[in-house]
């Protein structure tokens, strides 16, 4: 009999293994590497986890943070290092994303 545990195991060194992972991981350190970059990045994940919690709250954000926002989103953009890290992410989190959908199927079914 199969080991589940061990499956997951395997799907994580799988993972780990993929063209898309290493992408995201070498622009990780790009931006590590890139002061500027791995500041505007640590200031936009700070924001995005404040929105967070506000939401989860029920409460929305003020028209200046969503203004921030908007600014250190525009700066990401144009910066070439942090944009080509994100876009990485996305390629990556889309198979993560994929995957956890084929994991959650039975429970889905379930409550069909």
């Amino acid at each position: 009999m199969m080991n589940i545990y061990d499956t997951a195991n395997q799907l994580e060194r799988e993972l780990r293994s993929l063209p898309e992972y290493t992408a995201l991981k070498e622009e990780i350190i790009k931006v590590k590497a890139d002061s500027k970059a791995a500041e505007l990045f640590e200031e936009f994940k700070k924001m995005q986890k404040n929105l967070e919690q506000k939401m989860l709250k029920g409460e929305m954000p003020t028209s200046e943070e969503q203004t921030k926002m908007q600014e250190v989103a525009e700066k990401i953009d144009k910066n070439e290092v942090l944009s080509t890290m994100l876009q990485k992410e996305r390629a990556f989190s889309m198979i993560v994303e994929d995957v956890m959908k084929l994991i959650q199927a039975p429970v889905q079914e379930i409550y069909k």
